[in-house]
C-alpha cells in the first residue's frame, strides 16, 4: 500500500491525483488536501445573468498534456480556439496600437521608426557573456531590443503575464524560453524564426462552459475512481520523514482541525513561503530563500456593457498599458471577442486586472470604486461601449508568485534538498511543484502534473 497525499487542490494538484489514480497499484490511496472551501484554485468560472465569466485563468495554452487531459475528461467538444490572428493592443500616446502575432507584429505603430530600427538590429547584438546568469526583464529587453521596445512593448507584456515589476522580475525564471533562445541562437529573433519553421505554436483555447469545467470534471472523475478530496483542510504541521522500517508512514500531515493523515509520498503544490514554513528544517539549503518568495495581490474586475452600435464593442485579445499612459489597469482581456459564442448577442465583456507591486493598495479599494475605475478606463478606449449592465470584483491575495532576479538559485538549492530527501528510494517521498517553480500557464501545470504522476 502506498499513501500519496497531495497538498493543494488547484489545477496541478487535481491533475496529479487524476493521472496517478488512472493506473493505481493494489492498495494505493490518493488524498488531496485543499485549504479552501472549493477545489480548482485559479480554475474558477462564474455563471451569472446569462454570462460565462472567468474569475481566474481565462485561457489555456494547449500543450500536448493539456490536450490529452481535455480529451480524457470528455471536454473536447467544449474547446473554443482563440483566433490566432487576434491583435493585442498597446496603448501609447493615449491611442491603442495593434500588435498582431508573428513577424508582422514587429511593424506595429506602437513604436517609432527609430524604435523599430533598433528592434530589428537585435540579431546583430552580441549575446550575453557566460558569467551573466540572470537579468531583469527590463534590462534583458533593453539590451536586446532597445529602450523604446523594452518600455512600450516588452514591459507591458511582462506585466500582463506576471503582474509584476519588470525591473525586478527575472527573465531566466519568468520567461525561460527567451533566456534560452539567446543562449542557443545568440538572438531571440533568430531563434523565434527558426522555431516557426519547425511547426505551428500550440493553440490558445477556452471552454464553452468556462475553464472551471476542467476543475469540476477532475473532481468528479477522480472521486468516482476513489480519490479522496478534503476541503477546508488547511495544513498546520508536517512531521517526518521517518524511516519506513521503523514507522508506519514516512510523513504525518496534520490539518487545522487536528486530524492527522499518514503519507508515504507528499506532493506539494503549495506556495513557496508556506512550503518553507512547514518543512523548513527538512529543506536546509533552500528554506530561507523560499520564505522570501512573495506573491502578487490582484483584483479581477469583470464588467459587461451593451454597446451603442456593433463597432462599439472591444475587438481583439485585449489591451496592455505601458507605465506613464495614465491607466491604473494592468491589462484587459476582451472576453466577448475571444469567445463570442458564449456571450449573449449585443453584450461586450471585459476582464480587467488591478494591483500588483506597481499599485499594491488598489485591490483594497471598495467594489464600487474599482468598478467605476475600470468602467472609465474601458470608455477611454471604447467611447461607444454603451451602458454597463454587469459588474463584479474578485480579489486574489496570492494571485502569482514574484520571481526576482536570481530565483534560479533558490530552485537549484531546492533541487539539492529534494535529491537528498529522495536519495536511495525507488519512489520519491517528496515532490514539489508550483507556478513559482514549473511555470505559470495552465499548459505548463498540466505538463508537470503528468511527469509527477508518472514518477509516483
Amino acid at each position: 500500500m502506498r499513501r500519496i497525499v497531495v497538498l493543494g487542490g488547484g489545477p496541478a494538484g487535481l491533475a496529479v491525483a487524476f493521472r496517478r489514480n488512472e493506473n493505481p497499484a493494489p492498495g494505493d490511496d490518493v488524498l488531496v488536501l485543499e485549504e479552501g472551501p472549493r477545489a480548482g484554485g485559479s480554475l474558477r468560472t462564474l455563471r451569472e445573468e446569462g454570462l460565462v465569466l472567468e474569475a481566474g485563468s481565462h485561457t489555456l495554452r494547449e500543450t500536448p498534456a493539456a490536450a490529452r487531459l481535455l480529451a480524457d475528461l470528455g471536454l473536447e467538444d467544449q474547446v473554443l480556439p482563440v483566433d490566432p490572428k487576434a491583435p493585442r493592443w498597446i496603448v501609447r500616446g493615449g491611442k491603442a496600437h495593434a500588435i498582431v502575432p508573428g513577424p508582422a507584429g514587429l511593424l506595429t505603430t506602437a513604436l517609432s521608426v527609430g524604435g523599430k530600427a533598433r528592434l530589428l538590429r537585435e540579431p546583430f547584438i552580441p549575446a550575453r557573456p557566460p558569467e551573466r546568469d540572470d537579468e531583469s526583464v527590463h534590462d534583458f529587453f533593453t539590451r536586446r531590443f532597445g529602450p523604446e521596445a523594452a518600455r512600450d512593448l516588452a514591459e507591458p507584456f511582462a506585466v500582463g503575464v506576471w503582474a509584476d515589476d519588470p525591473r525586478t522580475l527575472s527573465t531566466r525564471s519568468a520567461f525561460p524560453a527567451l533566456w534560452e533562445a539567446e543562449a542557443k541562437s545568440g538572438s531571440v529573433l533568430k531563434d523565434f524564426l527558426a522555431g516557426r519553421r519547425e511547426g505551428p505554436a500550440a493553440r490558445t483555447v477556452g471552454l464553452a462552459g468556462g475553464l472551471g469545467t476542467v476543475a469540476d470534471r477532475l473532481v468528479e472523475r477522480s472521486q468516482r475512481a476513489g480519490v479522496r478530496i478534503e476541503l477546508n483542510a488547511e495544513v498546520a504541521a508536517i512531521e517526518g520523514p521517518f524511516d519506513p522500517s521503523a514507522s508506519d508512514s514516512v510523513w504525518k500531515v496534520q490539518i487545522a482541525d487536528g486530524t492527522v493523515y499518514p503519507a508515504d509520498t507528499l506532493v506539494s503544490t503549495l506556495d513557496a513561503r508556506l512550503l518553507a514554513s512547514l518543512l523548513g528544517t527538512r529543506l536546509p539549503r533552500s528554506a530561507a530563500r523560499l520564505s522570501e518568495v512573495d506573491a502578487v495581490r490582484l483584483a479581477v474586475v469583470l464588467v459587461a456593457f451593451r454597446p451603442e452600435r456593433p463597432d462599439g464593442a472591444p475587438r481583439g485579445f485585449g489591451a496592455l498599458f505601458p507605465r506613464g499612459e495614465g491607466f491604473r489597469t494592468l491589462g484587459m482581456l476582451y472576453a466577448s471577442s475571444l469567445f463570442p459564442s458564449r456571450t449573449p448577442e449585443g453584450v461586450a465583456v471585459v476582464s480587467a486586472f488591478l494591483g500588483g507591486p506597481l499599485d499594491p493598495a488598489l485591490p483594497d479599494r471598495g467594489e464600487d470604486e474599482l468598478l467605476a475605475l475600470v468602467e472609465s478606463e474601458v470608455r477611454r478606449l471604447h467611447p461607444a461601449v454603451g451602458p454597463r449592465v454587469y459588474g463584479r470584483v474578485l480579489r486574489w491575495p496570492n494571485a502569482f508568485p514574484r520571481l526576482p532576479v536570481g530565483h534560479h538559485v533558490t530552485l537549484d538549492l531546492l533541487q539539492r534538498d529534494l535529491d537528498g530527501l529522495n536519495a536511495g528510494q525507488e519512489r520519491p517521498c517528496l515532490v514539489v511543484t508550483g507556478s513559482w517553480r514549473d511555470g505559470l500557464g495552465l499548459g505548463d501545470r498540466f505538463t508537470r502534473a503528468d511527469e509527477i504522476a508518472a514518477s509516483l
